[in-house]
């Protein structure tokens, strides 16, 4: 099961997915604790939260989040005022500080409510890109790596567009056709849409 939801000032996606042993969230945009309250069914909790990268748009409901519910928040490396983007807008944005529990950089599987999940390091829109991939499913959930028709904005601090388009190609475009990738804005799209059409591949 899988459910969607859209908030924050930039339209970010977060995504809500059930696992043997629990449920298990992808991104927390602002609002995203609210809409957790209704989502999840009477008595369940969440228990782990995915960040596939810690820009602020995809993490100002991480604090609130983490607080209400108690999870594990899991995160490429720890939390970091110049990742948020707080250090390059100062007072534009401001995002509630979140403890990352599981700093992973290295990892390259984990098993997360009883999910077993492949991860990908794709730096390039940010240093710290992670796409998870849910091998037995064919999903890919991709954060700004990947969107419907085109890629990550590259011109942040540390950005590459070489190397944001060499790790799609190497590391999401070769697994092959049939995977449903779930970008952190817009639709979702599939590998085989995006190796055809997608101008920037």
């Amino acid at each position: 099961m899988l459910q969607k939801y859209t908030g924050g000032p930039v339209a970010c996606n977060a995504y809500l997915i059930r696992g043997a042993e629990g449920y298990v969230m992808i991104d927390a945009p602002l609002g995203a604790a609210d809409w957790l309250e209704k989502a999840l069914p009477h008595g369940e909790k969440l228990l782990h939260l995915l960040i596939t990268h810690q820009h602020f748009d995809h993490v100002q409901g991480a604090a609130e989040v983490q607080r209400r519910t108690g999870c594990s928040v899991h995160a490429y490396t720890a939390h970091s005022r110049e990742l948020t983007l707080e250090l390059l807008f100062g007072r534009e944005i401001e995002v509630s500080p979140f403890t990352v529990d599981d700093a992973f950089r290295g990892q390259t599987r984990a098993d997360w409510g009883g999910l077993s999940w492949e991860l990908c390091h794709i730096p390039g829109h940010s240093a710290d890109g992670m796409a998870y991939l849910l091998p037995e499913a064919k999903d890919m959930f991709v954060g700004d790596i990947l969107f419907a028709g085109g890629i990550g904005r590259t011109d942040f601090p540390g950005g590459s567009t070489s190397a944001l388009v060499r790790g799609i190609r190497q590391q999401l475009i070769s697994k092959g056709d049939g995977w449903t990738v779930y970008p952190g804005h817009g639709p979702q799209t599939s590998t085989e849409e995006e190796r055809d059409t997608n101008p920037y591949l």
